[in-house]
């Protein structure tokens, strides 16, 4: 009798240590060996109170320096209470020595993010969550953000796509790993367990959870699979929750190999503000799809499949064929794809750049900096590198004049801003609203364009002004960038 007694707590103690390691284990190849062996390695983790995240948690608990988030959405009245069982494990932890090394606990209206969005409460909810997660990260220097999303997860987000006719990426369901706004870096560890392998080992560990009420509502569509279609699925054939996680795993590694080439194909024909319908990634429609998902992306734009089969139309219109994306207006040109903002901001504002630092103008950013000549130049149309010893301070930063002449690099003469800036496919309306970096002997930089014969590196240039400009992009299309989740739909945090 007493055997068995203790051999219960033994087993329920092996199992939670096996699990730990499993988790360990992940961690530490998805870090990679030089950030998984840095001992200050800190890692932010979103808690909700759910099961999943509390089990999260507790997986880590005493493995790695960890920070919490918490974020209320205000949609139940007894959501504060979520909060406050997560600061009561806090304390818990910090009697027996495993202290969060940050609690931060948020409050904002989803509802009210969800009306001025017009999106779901669902939607509205991932992208500030995922928004203000990357934001913490940056802001507490974390090596990467963990959520608690879990293999049930993604047979529902899988079931969610196929029911809407997905293609490969909606089949690929949740990613196991991407990067959020801002290159903080999004990992799942618990996506190859089951939501109820993470309950039992709550109980067995006698951690304490809450649930969401609101996750027991079958109207909402996620929910309705979650609590009526999975499990009479599951029922009638054994096992098929696993076997569309199965479906995501094999459908991601198909896709890493067309993201490859895809990220390839968008590297090589991105200049500025135009995509260069050339190459051979034309011929591949699952390289295309990336291209296509690659530029959404880059213009701060949620992919949908309407916008997808509306850039396959365009790519294959006349010159001169137009779309209107979100924000941007993009058009068919003899290069192939340019894109303006619709209604970009008029600003009559000139900065005078007198020295190295951070300049804000319109809503857009350009830092400056002086350097050593490096080894490579060119590549980013959204940085410049001029020999230092050319430019005629200060500079300064303005809109175009349409008369104005310059000779742009590689030009055997000068010719106006407007010509230019026809050529590279700027709309009419919008080619004086584009601004430019001058000195007080003209036009040296047209940003995302192309820069002045006159400032080119040369042999003898001692040393060189970088300027690295950054583009006014719409807040509500950051925040959609921000939430999105390359063609994930998962629900939550746990």
């Amino acid at each position: 009798m007493s055997s068995r007694t203790g051999a219960a707590p033994d087993a329920a103690a092996g199992a939670a240590e096996r699990l730990r390691a499993r988790v360990e284990r992940w961690l530490r190849a998805a870090l990679g060996a030089p950030a998984a062996r840095q001992p200050d390695a800190l890692l932010l983790v979103a808690v909700s109170g759910g099961a999943d995240s509390m089990a999260l948690w507790d997986l880590l608990r005493g493995r790695w320096r960890l920070a919490l988030y918490h974020l209320d959405h205000q949609l139940r009245e007894d959501a504060g209470e979520d909060a406050a069982l997560i600061r009561r494990q806090a304390a818990l932890d910090a009697a027996r020595g495993c202290t969060p090394e940050q609690l931060v606990v948020e409050r904002c209206d989803i509802a009210a993010f969800a009306r001025r969005w017009r999106c779901s409460l669902e939607s509205a909810g991932r992208r500030q969550r995922y928004a203000r997660l990357a934001g913490v990260a940056a802001e507490l220097n974390a090596q990467a953000v963990l959520t608690a999303h879990h293999r049930d997860d993604q047979a529902e987000t899988v079931l969610a796509n196929l029911l809407r006719g997905a293609g490969p990426v909606g089949r690929a369901g949740i990613a196991a790993q991407r990067m959020l706004t801002g290159g903080v870096l999004l990992l799942r560890p618990l996506l190859a367990l089951p939501r109820a392998r993470l309950r039992a080992h709550c109980r067995a560990q006698g951690i304490a959870w809450r649930e969401d009420s609101t996750n027991q509502d079958p109207a909402p569509r996620r929910n309705f699979l979650r609590l009526r279609v999975l499990p009479a699925l599951e029922l009638g054939a054994p096992g098929v929750g696993a076997a569309l996680a199965a479906l995501a795993a094999r459908a991601q590694l198909t896709l890493a190999r067309s993201f490859a080439h895809g990220v390839e194909a968008w590297q090589g024909a991105l200049n500025g503000r135009t995509l260069a319908l050339s190459g051979r990634w034309l011929d591949d429609p699952r390289v295309r799809a990336q291209v296509w998902r690659a530029l959404q992306f880059h213009l701060a734009v949620h992919p949908q499949r309407r916008q997808f089969a509306a850039l396959e139309r365009l790519a294959q219109a006349p010159v001169g064929a137009r779309l209107t994306i979100g924000h941007w207006l993009l058009a068919r040109t003899r290069r192939g794809l340019a894109w303006q903002l619709q209604h970009p901001q008029a600003s009559r504002e000139e900065l005078t750049i007198s020295a190295a630092g951070r300049y804000r103008r319109a809503g857009e950013e350009l830092g400056v900096s002086l350097e050593a000549v490096p080894q490579r130049l060119g590549g980013d149309p959204a940085v410049a590198v001029l020999d230092l010893g050319a430019l005629a301070w200060p500079l300064s930063w303005r809109l175009a004049g349409a008369q104005e002449r310059w000779q742009p690099l590689g030009c055997p003469g000068r010719q106006t801003l407007a010509k230019y800036l026809a050529g590279r496919g700027v709309a009419s309306r919008l080619r004086p609203l584009t601004a430019v970096v001058a000195d007080r002997d003209g036009v040296l930089w047209v940003p995302g364009h192309g820069i002045a014969e006159r400032a080119k590196v040369r042999r003898d240039t001692r040393a060189v002004a970088k300027l690295a400009w950054t583009a006014s992009c719409p807040q509500a299309a950051a925040d959609t960038v921000a939430g999105a989740a390359n063609g994930e739909h998962a629900h939550g945090h746990g």
